[in-house]
């Protein structure tokens, strides 16, 4: 995707036909060159009953859009930094209720037709200009290198729909597999309350989580913030190699705080999202020998720990005891749910852009209880159906002997460089030997998309 966006402010009550206007954004346009001629396009038409309503909007626009940064009819001039613009009270006004409130208020007591604003470095020179543009033309050019500075203008004299435009660019570019874009703007999501960018951010990160933790971008692991880290922790989307992986990703993260007391505060709200309950009993006895665990700085920690590895063992001890009458409970019952771990995937990758996979039948084991074992003794049979370019049928069925089993399958689509474009979740569903499950994929991104990896993860009811 070009990394441009134009951005058209459409009116809700009115239809908008833009026409490509010709005004160059490096110099402004001298009195002498205005030209107030433009072509006139149809107008469009709207009837109701014996009324017809025109509109001109186009060409209004196009006039309008002339005066910017023109001396000509100017009555303010607005100074940032070292530049000097050329504006009219009432667009400014009529943009922004914070600018009206400057310009005519009784509290404006300056005779000086020139307004100083202080902006921050990332809201200057280009950036202004696009800002003030946008109240002329109706339009703006963005790009990830000026988003943030044309948002933060907008959230500070409150040009909601300029606003709108940046969060709407900003979600388009957060999306999977952008994972660059979707860590650097989750703290920008929250500062302006952007909650559906900020969930886009937390989605991208979540799927491409082996990314975040690899080797190579460890330090931007160290640096990401706490609520960061308890967002991502949060979600059952968590697409990963297991869950040790995550405690040792957190213990690092922890033991990389400046202090004690931070660290204590930290593991207290963050350890209890770990999944231990879907770890395998080697990798809680690891736990137990970990620097985090044995150190004696941290013994509410090491506290904290026992009880949550008490939990997970307990779980390992009597999950088998689920169907009888008197059977023990696990709360809150996500804890005790796996995430998307890759290690659990049926081993039989599908190239989606080969048609050789349409309508393939595989035999394919998985563990047989909810709980995690690296024993694969369950019987599966999945076929995969490519209905089009970008739509899939995956039909599952458990065929050994067995009265009833409890799965969930999960469906992830990598594109050619290994990152997550999309995770298809299916509902908890209860197998039996005559039924079957249907998973159904609309593919987001089809002609990226590479491979299918089917999970099929036995959970606890």
């Amino acid at each position: 995707m070009n990394d441009d966006f134009i951005a058209e402010h459409v009116l809700p009550s009115i239809s908008l036909h833009y026409h490509s206007v010709n005004l160059s954004s490096d110099q402004p346009i001298e009195s002498n060159n205005l030209n107030l001629n433009v072509q006139h396009s149809s107008p469009s038409i709207i009837e109701t009953g014996s009324e017809t309503t025109l509109n001109a909007t186009c060409e209004h626009i196009e006039l309008t859009s002339r005066f910017f940064n023109n001396i000509q009819f100017s009555d303010v001039r607005l100074r940032i930094g070292t530049n000097v613009y050329y504006a009219h009270k009432f667009i400014l006004a009529k943009s922004s209720d914070v600018l009206a409130t400057l310009l005519y208020s009784q509290h404006w007591t300056s005779n000086d037709s020139e307004i100083v604003l202080e902006e921050q470095d990332e809201c200057q020179g280009d950036v202004f200009e696009k800002f003030l543009r946008f109240f002329y033309t109706a339009k703006v050019t963005l790009h990830e290198s000026i988003v943030i500075g044309l948002l933060c203008l907008a959230d500070k004299y409150n040009v909601q729909s300029l606003r709108n435009l940046c969060t709407q660019f900003m979600i388009m570019q957060a999306k999977p597999p952008n994972v660059r874009n979707a860590i650097a703007w989750y703290s920008i999501a929250k500062q302006f309350t952007l909650d559906d960018l900020r969930d886009i951010c937390i989605k991208t990160v979540a799927w491409n989580m082996e990314h975040l933790l690899s080797n190579a971008n460890q330090t931007e692991w160290f640096r990401r913030e706490f609520e960061f880290i308890r967002d991502l922790l949060s979600t059952s989307n968590l697409v990963v190699t297991n869950e040790y992986r995550l405690y040792t990703s957190l213990s690092d993260w922890l033991l990389a705080r400046s202090s004690d007391t931070l660290i204590l505060s930290y593991a207290c709200d963050l350890l209890p999202l770990i999944r231990f309950s879907q770890m395998l009993p080697i990798q809680l006895h690891q736990i137990e020998q970990s620097f985090l665990y044995q150190s004696s700085n941290n013994q509410q920690i090491q506290d904290l720990l026992k009880r949550l590895l008490h939990q997970a063992y307990r779980f390992h001890t009597l999950a088998s005891l689920r169907g009888d009458t008197n059977k023990p409970e696990f709360s809150p019952l996500e804890w005790y749910l796996p995430r998307e771990y890759t290690e659990m995937n049926i081993t039989d990758r599908v190239d989606i852009q080969s048609t050789l996979r349409f309508g393939i039948q595989v035999d394919v084991q998985t563990c047989s209880s909810p709980v995690p074992s690296i024993d694969r003794n369950a019987d599966w049979k999945v076929v995969y159906r490519k209905r089009s370019h970008d739509r899939w049928t995956l039909k599952i069925h458990r065929h050994d002997e067995v009265n009833e089993t409890y799965a969930q399958v999960t469906a992830i689509i990598y594109d050619c460089e290994r990152r997550v474009l999309q995770v298809d979740r299916g509902e908890t569903f209860l197998f039996t030997t005559s039924n079957q499950y249907e998973l159904e994929i609309v593919l987001n991104n089809p002609f990226e998309a590479k491979e299918l990896y089917l999970l099929i993860k036995p959970v606890i009811s």
